[in-house]
């Protein structure tokens, strides 16, 4: 897949991937939102698919209750995206851990396909699904 864009374009694209996944595992949510566009869509097999502000906020709700008392970890890596113009395609593989009562477990792997756009100054994601492996 060809990178394009600007340098400054791949750093806030890869700035953007790693602030996902802090967002989302450290339950602030509201910085989570804010790494989607105002009508960015989230889906999962297990959690179904969530379209713009308010629906990703409920499912923020529901996600943190999933959690059951455990700390969740996403590993994003492999990460490649191609730029053209205003817009994104990429992705990235994931490794998905549960911490509770001092255990530590590698619950799933799968990937991420994303779109993203410039909105507000910065990029954000339009759309990202979530695959995990062996889930049909």
């Amino acid at each position: 897949m060809a990178i394009g864009g600007t340098s400054e374009d791949r750093a806030e694209i890869l700035d953007l991937y790693a602030r996902y996944a802090h967002a989302i595992d450290n339950a602030r949510f509201d910085d989570w939102l804010d790494c989607f566009t105002t009508d960015g869509v989230f889906e999962s097999a297990s959690f179904g698919r969530h379209s713009g502000r308010d629906a990703l906020r409920k499912f923020c709700a529901t996600y943190k209750e999933s959690w059951q008392g455990a700390q969740v970890r996403h590993h994003m890596t492999t990460i490649t995206f191609a730029v053209e113009g205003g817009g994104a395609t990429g992705g990235c593989y994931l490794s998905y851990y549960h911490c509770k009562d001092g255990k530590i477990a590698h619950s799933a792997v799968g990937h991420y396909t994303d779109t993203l756009r410039k909105e507000g100054g910065g990029w954000k994601f339009t759309s990202r699904k979530v695959e995990m492996d062996g889930q049909a």
